[in-house]
């Protein structure tokens, strides 16, 4: 087949599968809410994880450049909190080299189980699967150089409580990065009730004592942004751009 040809038909099936999964997102969304309650606690509902995996996704998220943007060394160790199946877990693992690693943290089964059957099928040695709690991680003390929170940081319950633990699990010099929806975009994702500003987030993160250090504008539906722990309660040096 002609060159042209090949990209005019993988053109259209990119096409067809963003239609895909757009219009099944839109069907599901009438009947099953994209936020489930499991054990008290409001998460990410399984039922739409195949949304999360279609190809309909790269266009919006970005995520090459999301991993560029965060400038890791090779050998890092990055946790991907609500890693769900591994949409960014298995990019991160690739990024990496061998003496990277990454910790792909969940709370639901569901979840566990689609992260450790990627793992095993695509051979992501550097990977380790993490069962989270609700109000914790579970990661080593001093282990991360990066806590990476894609649309999942408004899930969480008790988020100082929370920061808190993210920030034992820091080794010095270590930074958190926040993806979240914007709360004026229109694009399917979670409800508009739960999207969190992109200054309510700094905010909640200076309280919690960290220190805002950048954020990123080149994605269409989220906010971008990256934090360091400051030792010393808030601080309010540290300012979005204008």
């Amino acid at each position: 087949m002609h060159p042209e040809g090949r990209r005019t038909k993988r053109r259209r099936h990119h096409c067809r599968q963003v239609l895909l999964a757009t219009g099944l997102f839109a069907a599901l969304g009438g009947c099953a809410p994209t936020v489930i309650d499991v054990e008290g606690h409001r998460v990410f509902n399984p039922a739409y994880l195949f949304y999360l995996e279609s190809e309909a996704r790269d266009g919006w998220q970005k995520p090459q450049e999301v991993l560029e943007a965060l400038r890791l060394p090779a050998d890092a160790v990055v946790a991907d909190i609500g890693a769900g199946g591994g949409y960014f877990t298995e990019r991160l693992a690739r990024h990496l080299s061998e003496g990277g690693r990454v910790y792909a943290v969940d709370v639901q089964e569901v979840m566990i189980d689609a992260l450790r059957q990627r793992v095993s099928d695509r051979g992501l040695s550097n990977v380790e699967v993490v069962r989270g709690r609700f109000d914790d991680p579970n990661l080593p003390e001093g282990s991360c150089d990066l806590v990476f929170f894609s649309s999942v940081y408004k899930e969480i319950d008790n988020r100082p409580a929370y920061l808190e633990r993210v920030r034992r699990c820091l080794r010095p010099g270590g930074r958190v990065a926040i993806l979240e929806y914007r709360p004026g975009e229109l694009a399917p994702g979670p409800p508009r009730w739960m999207r969190l500003s992109a200054e309510q987030i700094v905010e909640e993160l200076e309280d919690a004592g960290f220190e805002f250090i950048e954020a990123f504008e080149f994605l269409p539906r989220q906010s971008f942004q990256v934090f360091r722990p400051n030792g010393a309660g808030r601080d309010t040096s540290a300012r979005l751009p204008s």
